[in-house]
Formats: C-alpha cells, sequence, structure tokens
C-alpha cells in the first residue's frame, strides 16, 4: 500500500509538471500568434496608409508626369485579389518615385482620417480581420476611449521616426483559432488525467477504507471468538478437573454452558457465511403474504428480553396491515435494527415502530450517527467507532444483510440521524395495489 501510495504521488507529480511546461508552451505559441496578428495589421495599416496617399495624390494638382509612373506602378504591384504588394517594395518605389520631385502629400496635417480608417477596415477584412474597434492615429493623438487595445506604430523607413500609431481591439478569439489544433488534443489529454487522478485517488482512498475496514472485521472478530470460547474452555477445564460423577446436576449444567457457546459460535459463522455475496445470489426469498404487527411484536419481545438496559419499543402497526415478504429474513431485518439502536444507546431506550401501505419506519433516541459516517454503515464490515474504540460489540455486518435483503425484496432503505438526538430507518417498498 506504501509503496503505491509513493508511486501514485510521484506520477500525480510528473504530471503537474507536464501540464505546467505544456501550458508555458502554450502561452509562448498564444504570444507568438499574437505577433503574427499584429504584424498582419501592420501590413494592413501600411497598405491602407499608402492607399490614402495616393488617393490623395489623384486630386492634387500638377501631378502628371509622376502619377502616371505611380499608376503604372501600381499596376504592376496590384495583386489578382485588388490587394497592393508588400508595403517595403512600395514604400521603396515610392521612395523614388518622390525624388523625381513630385509634390506628394506626405504632411500627416493633410491626412483624412475617416478615409484612412475606412480603407484599413478593408484591408483588415480582406485578411479575415474584423476588430471591434481599428483606428490609425497621427502621433500624439489621444484615443476617444480607454479600452484595452492592442497597438503598433508606422514609420516611412526601419530607421525613421514612427509618424502614426495603429490602434485594433484585442482579438484573443483570432489567435486561439490558428491554435485548435494543438488546444483539443491538450484539453483532452488535460481532462484524461483530470479523470484518471480522481478516479486513482478515489480508488486509493477505497483500498485503505476496505483495509481498514479488514483489520478491524479482524480485530472484532477475534474479541467476539475469544468471549464463547473461553467460556466453553472454562467449563470443559471445570469437567475434566473436578469431575464428579455423581454430581449429574453439576455436569449437565457444564455441557450446557459448553453447548451454548457452541452454538453461539455456529451463529456467528453461519452469519458470516450468510454475507457471502455467492450466498446472496443464490439465495432465494419465499415470499408470502405476512401480517406485519404480529412480526414486529416478535422482534421487540425477543430484544426486550435480552437487553441490559430499560428498553421500550412502541408498535403502530395496523391489526390488518400484510405485505408480500419473505417473514424470515423481514424478522431478522426488524430484529437487527433494533439491536443497533439497543447497542448504539445510552442507559434507557425508545424506539418506534411504525408501518403502513407504503413504509416501515423504527426510529430511536439513542446517540445517533455522525454525518461522515453516514454513507458507509451499510458497506460490508463498517462499524462505526468512538476514536479508537468501538462502543458495541459486533463485526460490521448486520446493516449490510438488512440492506441486501430490503433489495432482494425489491425495496430502499434510506436512513436519518442526527448526533445525540436519535436514528430514524425508513424501508420503502411497493403498495398491495402494485402488487
Amino acid at each position: 500500500m506504501k509503496r503505491l501510495k509513493l508511486l501514485t504521488t510521484l506520477s500525480l507529480f510528473l504530471t503537474a509538471i507536464s501540464v505546467g511546461v505544456a501550458s508555458f508552451n502554450l502561452f509562448k505559441l498564444y504570444s507568438y500568434e499574437k505577433e503574427n496578428t499584429l504584424k498582419t495589421v501592420k501590413e494592413c495599416a501600411e497598405n491602407a496608409i499608402l492607399l490614402e496617399m495616393i488617393g490623395r495624390m489623384e486630386k492634387s494638382e500638377g501631378a502628371s508626369q509622376s502619377f502616371i509612373r505611380l499608376n503604372a506602378f501600381l499596376e504592376f504591384a496590384q495583386q489578382k485579389d485588388g490587394r497592393i504588394a508588400k508595403a517595403d517594395s512600395l514604400r521603396t518605389s515610392l521612395a523614388s518615385i518622390l525624388s523625381f520631385g513630385l509634390d506628394f502629400p506626405d504632411n500627416k496635417s493633410k491626412t483624412d482620417l475617416n478615409a484612412l480608417d475606412s480603407i484599413f477596415r478593408e484591408e483588415l477584412a480582406r485578411h479575415n480581420l474584423y476588430p471591434k474597434f481599428s483606428s490609425i492615429l497621427p502621433i500624439g493623438t489621444s484615443l476617444p476611449n480607454n479600452a484595452e487595445l492592442w497597438e503598433t506604430q508606422y514609420s516611412q523607413s526601419p530607421s525613421g521616426d514612427p509618424i502614426f500609431d495603429i490602434y485594433v481591439s484585442q482579438m484573443p478569439g483570432k489567435v486561439l483559432s490558428r491554435m485548435w489544433g494543438i488546444i483539443i488534443p491538450f484539453s483532452a489529454v488535460i481532462v484524461l488525467f483530470s479523470f484518471l487522478s480522481f478516479y486513482l485517488i478515489r480508488t486509493i482512498s477505497k483500498m485503505r477504507t476496505m483495509e481498514q475496514m479488514k483489520d478491524d472485521f479482524a480485530h472484532n472478530m477475534t474479541h467476539e471468538l475469544k468471549t464463547p470460547v473461553a467460556v466453553a474452555y472454562s467449563a470443559a477445564d471445570s469437567m475434566l478437573r473436578y469431575y464428579d460423577q455423581s454430581d449429574e446436576i453439576r455436569n449437565r449444567q457444564f455441557l450446557k454452558i459448553i453447548m451454548q457457546r457452541l452454538s453461539h459460535l455456529s451463529g456467528m459463522i453461519e452469519n458470516i457465511l450468510s454475507m457471502s455475496m455467492e450466498r446472496f445470489k443464490t439465495m432465494k426469498l419465499n415470499i408470502e403474504r405476512i401480517k406485519l404487527k404480529p412480526l414486529a411484536e416478535e422482534a421487540a419481545g425477543m430484544i426486550e428480553l435480552k437487553a441490559t438496559k430499560p428498553v421500550k419499543i412502541k408498535i403502530d402497526i395496523p391489526e390488518n396491515l400484510s405485505i408480500p415478504a419473505d417473514s424470515l429474513h423481514l424478522g431478522n431485518v426488524l430484529s437487527n435494527l433494533l439491536d443497533n439502536a439497543v447497542k448504539y444507546s445510552g442507559e434507557s431506550l425508545e424506539i418506534n415502530i411504525k408501518a403502513d401501505s407504503s413504509i416501515i419506519e423504527v426510529t430511536d433516541n439513542g446517540i445517533g450517527i455522525k454525518k461522515e459516517d453516514i454513507p458507509f454503515i451499510f458497506d460490508k464490515f463498517y462499524r462505526v467507532s468512538s476514536g479508537d474504540r468501538y462502543e458495541a460489540p459486533g463485526y460490521g455486518l448486520g446493516l449490510f444483510y438488512v440492506k441486501q435483503i430490503v433489495e432482494m425484496h425489491g425495496w430502499r432503505i434510506d436512513v436519518a440521524s442526527k448526533t445525540g438526538q436519535g436514528t430514524k430507518f425508513t424501508i420503502k417498498y411497493r403498495s398491495n395495489e402494485e402488487r
């Protein structure tokens, strides 16, 4: 168990490191794709700036010869889809055109910003980019809002000062859409590892619980077996050491004690065997219509007779109430519930047994069951403990047997309890009309 726990811890640690490294790489990939998107935005802005300048040039006076050269270049630079060639090529050719003395309107104060933004949006759309906000503004111009934006700049040459700020609203969806091929498998792996880790931890927790229950069962069975064995051994030893053939009454008394203890041992062994799942699978119930009140009165009478403390059992069941059930096993179910109520109670106890055509309720005013123990009380070998000791004798099979028998009838059992106030077991079965 310790080795498995160590391997599990190591595996989870390595998994956490792997997830961390993969997440870091995903972040770097996101940053790279964001830079590529910003690069595309900048290219669109450069094309928009040049196209806006060319548009103003068409309307200017005295641009005849240089404008002809510019148109010839644009026809050469224009691609089949209507886009302009790379801005770096345009910038180089534009510089050569300007060297011929063309009065090019490059003063930023003359720039038509509305036209520039319109062309910019068109260029972005050509690249399947649709930000909520986009704008190209001269350096030093304040934005109309304080929204979080992506920003880059434009300059006429790589070594020149920037003359325009380029703004677009953030587009994380566009960036992530380029990463789906990695994100989807990564997310699937994370979900799978998370599920496997949860399942592994849950399994180890169950194994620990089962191991504890096994140890508790061995401890409890040893304690339960020692008492009848010790009594039978003492009786047999007395007969051997102090055997008196003439004292028949004394001899019979010792033999009776031995038989009682052996019978008790036999009953314990039978109870343990009856808890076997294979035994339950092959066991068949003898279903017949039985009157419930006499069965409850019989179980209550036996509990009151063997109880070592004052026990008052009130039965509230109609005289004519009958249900289809196995009388032997249903009687055992009631006896187990009543016996548990007696074990887990104070110096005195009151129990109410109530039934109608749909439920049987067994309610007591005992010590109750802790909230954290309730989900496990019907598990095989599970026993409610107080600290490191058990309050009552037993080996954790009674309520397991109760649930198995109830479910074999096609019924259901629920429990509600509060510490210090008592416990209520409710058996819910089908009404007579549904049978």
